[in-house]
């Protein structure tokens, strides 16, 4: 129960404070472009690829638990690396919020954290699951995001992919399945390396599930 509520609390917290830093650095640069474009005339500008902002996983190591100084370290593996969460008025807002938490106050010790950068992050089928819910909320087309998706899950050590989409795909009134499939998915064989992921989507029309198979090598 205390390491799900560790999880639940640095996960949300991460996650909210990378959200409002790629909002501000977007911000900056649509400013830049536009002046830059009043002078070139051109208004095919885009945003920047800032590296995806979904966190991986999150480990926790306890040490010295029969010490009188106990430990947590806390390693949060993201596809981009926030380190400014380490720095200024950040650092020290991030201090205040841990010290107001339950498992902090009932028991608190020193909390140590690590920020690492998943290596191939769109390997992992949360983080893809999280790319094709940003896009479909942009209301891209369904089929388009899920062929990206494949495109980018392809583009590391993966033997195949299967996604599953259902709901009420572009606002139709009957809910109905889509799904995309590319290379092998050995289901029933057990030594097979196979990550699965579950995603619900709130669009505007409703609630869309996603499921993610991804077999690597």
């Amino acid at each position: 129960m205390e390491d799900q509520k560790i999880r639940n609390f640095f996960k949300n917290y991460v996650q909210y404070r990378i959200k409002k830093y790629v909002q501000i650095v977007t911000k900056k640069y649509l400013q830049q472009t536009k002046q830059k474009n009043r002078k070139q005339k051109n208004k095919n500008s885009r945003i920047p690829p800032l590296g995806f902002e979904g966190i991986v996983r999150i480990e926790i190591q306890k040490q010295g638990i029969k010490t009188q100084k106990t430990f947590i370290r806390i390693i949060i593996y993201s596809g981009f690396v926030p380190k400014f969460l380490l720095k200024g008025k950040i650092k020290k807002n991030f201090q205040r919020n841990i010290k107001k938490q339950e498992f902090y106050y009932i028991n608190p010790r020193k909390i140590r954290i690590e920020l690492k950068k998943a290596q191939r992050p769109y390997s992992q089928p949360n983080l893809l699951a999280e790319f094709i819910a940003l896009q479909l909320k942009n209301r891209v087309p369904f089929r388009k995001t899920m062929k990206q998706a494949i495109d980018l899950a392809r583009q590391t050590d993966t033997k195949g992919i299967k996604l599953k989409l259902a709901g009420r795909i572009n606002g139709k009134d009957i809910a109905r399945k889509e799904g995309k499939k590319r290379g092998k998915l050995p289901l029933q064989r057990i030594s097979a390396k196979i990550d699965y992921c579950s995603y619900t989507i709130q669009t505007i029309y409703g609630v869309l599930g996603l499921k993610i198979w991804i077999f690597r090598k």
